[in-house]
């Protein structure tokens, strides 16, 4: 199965990347943590109090309506002074609990609230609480205890674990400034043919604008790739293979994507150019994204015939990367990120989110060939009781890029699927 073989592939890849340090921020989010860290302090650190109130001792008060002295004020941040006994202090929330307070009583419960505050610690400042129930009257009620949340030395994060924001933010509360991640894989997506031209270059007969390498290096930003996108415009191999090894110098990509030149035509200049060196090429049983290469790419090596060849055993070079062949046709380039590519490097790379798979019911009638698992671009209009509604957008043509775009999700029919009637649930991958 080509998911399998391409599973191996990146397997290697993966393992060939290196670790660095890299400062706790926002640029963290979606990188691998590749060491284990541990917790250097509790949360909280200390006793704080969970509401804006009075930190008292349970003894000091009785149900119903009571008074205490004002000792003092503890303001989120000022370290505070032991209680004395019979006493109460001011706390506001994250305030840290005195010592000898046992409980926190909120300000909601008091006669007049905050407004001794000025007057803290002169004789005649008191607390009137009111309406104090048994219930109210529970020590530790509103403390939250020093390592409640987390205790210091704790395992917070383990090699493999995804950075989140709220990891991130695990972290930053910890104080912890930097930690080891993975580097993100270098991923070149290469657009490939004589018609190609970039964006805002004029258009001469037969020419078309490159769609390929902006969407597919899209996708891989998307799976926490660090991208770059190139254009080999040639159909010569000899020239391909130059234009590529000078790109291979520059970026040292750890997986080159191609798009474009890998069927059985006359001017398939990745499969010509590529084929001596390792790469294996041949069709997989699904439509749109027949025509598939891939393999480890190498300096020379005798032409493997297709995909079906078992990969030769040998201990990979970590100079030279995997290479993902797609079709040239948009559609068959996307589709086949999302078939292929993505489950295959999802079981692999935490950082690279597994298709989402919906049931979707048809709102109307669709053929596709027989032996072919066909992937059909549909709009997911709303959610029934069992499923979403799925409108075909589009037929099955590979071109149909503003069709393409118009869709949400990719409907799966089986390859007995050959006319499936309105109403039949079938999975779909959400876009």
């Amino acid at each position: 199965m080509h998911i399998n073989r391409l599973q191996t592939l990146l397997s290697e890849v993966l393992a060939d990347r290196e670790t660095e340090t890299v400062p706790v921020g926002p640029a963290l989010a979606g990188r691998t943590v590749a060491a284990p860290v541990t917790a250097p302090i509790a949360l909280p650190s200390f006793d704080n109090s969970q509401m804006d109130g009075f930190a008292v001792r349970r003894q000091d008060l009785t149900a119903g309506e009571c008074a205490v002295p004002l000792a003092f004020a503890v303001p989120a941040g000022a370290a505070a002074p032991a209680l004395p006994q019979g006493a109460a202090a001011a706390v506001m929330t994250g305030s840290e609990i005195p010592a000898g307070a046992d409980m926190v009583v909120p300000v909601e419960r008091t006669r007049d609230g905050f407004a001794h505050l000025n007057s803290a610690g002169r004789p005649g400042a008191t607390v009137q609480f009111s309406d104090l129930q048994p219930g109210d009257l529970t020590p530790g009620r509103f403390i939250r205890p020093a390592g409640s949340d987390v205790r210091a030395g704790q395992q917070l994060l383990r090699p493999g674990d995804l950075l989140t924001p709220r990891r991130i933010g695990l972290l930053a509360g910890c104080g912890i400034a930097e930690i080891r991640v993975w580097e993100q894989l270098r991923t070149l997506v290469l657009s490939t043919g004589e018609e190609i031209r970039p964006a805002g270059a004029a258009l001469g007969p037969g020419q078309i604008y490159d769609a390929n390498a902006p969407m597919i290096a899209a996708v891989c930003a998307g799976w926490g790739h660090r991208t770059t996108t190139a254009q080999a415009s040639t159909d010569d191999p000899e020239d391909f293979l130059a234009a590529l090894d000078r790109l291979l110098d520059e970026h040292r990509p750890h997986l080159l994507i191609t798009a474009g030149g890998v069927s059985a035509g006359a001017f398939e200049v990745v499969r010509q150019a590529l084929q001596p060196r390792g790469i294996r090429f041949g069709p997989v049983a699904q439509q749109p994204g027949g025509p598939q290469g891939a393999g480890r790419l190498q300096t020379a090596a005798p032409p493997p015939t297709s995909l079906a060849e078992t990969v030769p055993s040998h201990a990979p070079d970590s100079a030279v990367p995997a290479v993902v062949a797609l079709p040239g046709n948009p559609v068959s380039a996307a589709v086949s990120l999302q078939t292929l590519l993505r489950p295959a490097l999802a079981a692999l790379d935490p950082a690279c989110p597994a298709p989402q798979r919906v049931r979707a019911r048809l709102t109307e009638p669709v053929d596709s060939p027989a032996g072919l698992r066909q992937y059909r671009r549909v709009r997911l209009v709303d959610v029934g009781e069992d499923a979403h509604r799925a409108e075909l957008v589009g037929g099955p043509g590979s071109h149909l890029l503003g069709h393409l775009a118009a869709a949400d999700a990719l409907l799966e029919l089986s390859d007995d699927d050959t006319h499936v009637p309105e109403g039949s649930l079938r999975p779909a991958i959400v876009l």
